[in-house]
C-alpha cells in the first residue's frame, strides 16, 4: 500500500475511494473497505483511503481530555495495508480545513485534486461543514459525473459495532467483547524504558513501556494475557496495567513479563496484543504474597493459550 500524507503527493487517478476517520478500523468499517475493494476489482480501479490526523476532535473540540485513540497513525496504516487497500491519502486535519462546505470539498478534493471514479459511503456519511445545510452527499456527487455506492443501514447495523461501544468495553476490561467487535485483537505499541526493576527481584523482569501516542486507550488496570511482538516474533506473555500499590508506587505503568525471554531490550520497540484479562489489581502484603500470585498468573495465562491451540 502506498501512504501519501498531503493531496499534493498524489499522483494517481480514477481511484474507487471512501472516506472517515476510522478510528479502530472495526467491523463496522472492514464493512465499508471490503465493498471498496470490491467494486474496485470489478471496475478494474484502484482502492483508495480517505482519512484525516490529527483525529477531528482534537482540532474541533476544546474538551478532549477524554478523548482516547484505538488506533494510532501507524496501526491504521498496517490494518489497511492487510485489507489489501491500494492507497491511503491521509489528509491535515485544520480548522481552515474544516471550513469548507460539501461542495467546496468535492470541487477541490475528489475532483479537481484527485479525480476519484466512484466512492463508497456509509448509509449516514457525510462531509463539509457541520453548521451548512446538508445536500445528500449522492446527490451531490452524482451531478458531477461520481458513482456512488451507500452501504445500507440495515448491513451496517446488523453488525452492531461502534468504537463507543469497543471504548467502553477495553474500560470495563472485556477483552473478549472488545477484540470481537474489533475483528482482531487490540494492540497497543510502544518502546521499553527503564523501570523500578521490581519484577525482576520476583523472578518476573517486565518491559516497561512507554506508548508511542500518549492518546491511545489504555484497558482498565489489571493483570492480562497477551502477545508480544519483538523484532517480528510473537511471544507468548503477561502484562500488568496499574500503579504497584504493593510497593507504594503512585504512578501508573505498563509493564510485560514476556515467556521464556531473557534479552536486554532497552529501548527496543514492542508491540502487545491483548488476548483475556485474568484479574484486578491487587494489594498484597509483601514481595513475596505477589511473586506467589505472579506463579499462578503464569499458570492461567499458559491454560489460556493452550485452549487456543485446542480449538
Amino acid at each position: 500500500m502506498h501512504v501519501f500524507n498531503n493531496l499534493n503527493e498524489v499522483d494517481v487517478r480514477k481511484a474507487v475511494v471512501t472516506m472517515g476517520t476510522f478510528d479502530g478500523l472495526h467491523c463496522g468499517h472492514r464493512l465499508i473497505i471490503n465493498q471498496l475493494l470490491q467494486k474496485a476489482k470489478a471496475l478494474r480501479k484502484p482502492s483508495m483511503v480517505i482519512t484525516f490526523e490529527p483525529h477531528p476532535r482534537l482540532v474541533l473540540q476544546n474538551n478532549i481530555k477524554n478523548l482516547k485513540l484505538l488506533t494510532d497513525k501507524e496501526e491504521k496504516i498496517s490494518l489497511l495495508a492487510e485489507m489489501g487497500v491500494d492507497y491511503l491519502l491521509i489528509l491535515p486535519f485544520t480548522y481552515e480545513f474544516s471550513q469548507q462546505t460539501s461542495v467546496e470539498f468535492i470541487e477541490n478534493y475528489l475532483i479537481l485534486g484527485l479525480g476519484i471514479s466512484s466512492m463508497v459511503i456509509g448509509y449516514d456519511h457525510r462531509f463539509g461543514r457541520s453548521d451548512e445545510q446538508q445536500t445528500d452527499v449522492s446527490e451531490l456527487l452524482h451531478e458531477r459525473g461520481i458513482d456512488v455506492e451507500r452501504i445500507p443501514q440495515h448491513d451496517i447495523e446488523n453488525v452492531a459495532v461502534s468504537s463507543t461501544k469497543i471504548r467502553k468495553s477495553l474500560a470495563d476490561g472485556d477483552i473478549h467483547a472488545a477484540n470481537k467487535l474489533l475483528g482482531y485483537a487490540y494492540t497497543m505499541s510502544g518502546a521499553v524504558i527503564h523501570g523500578y526493576k521490581i519484577g525482576r527481584k520476583l523472578d518476573f523482569p517486565t518491559a516497561n513501556i512507554l506508548l508511542r501516542n500518549n492518546l491511545k486507550l489504555i484497558p482498565t488496570d489489571g493483570v492480562y494475557a497477551v502477545e508480544v511482538k519483538y523484532r517480528m516474533k510473537w511471544h507468548k506473555g503477561m502484562m500488568n496495567i496499574g500503579h504497584r500499590p504493593t510497593f507504594g508506587i503512585d504512578q501508573k505503568a505498563l509493564e510485560v513479563h514476556i515467556f521464556d525471554f531473557d534479552e536486554i531490550i532497552y529501548g527496543e520497540f514492542l508491540t502487545i496484543r491483548f488476548i483475556e484479562k485474568i484479574r484486578d489489581e491487587i494489594v498484597f502484603s509483601g514481595p513475596e504474597e505477589l511473586r506467589i500470585q505472579l506463579q499462578k498468573d503464569k499458570q492461567n495465562v499458559e491454560q489460556i493459550f493452550d485452549k487456543q491451540n485446542n480449538r
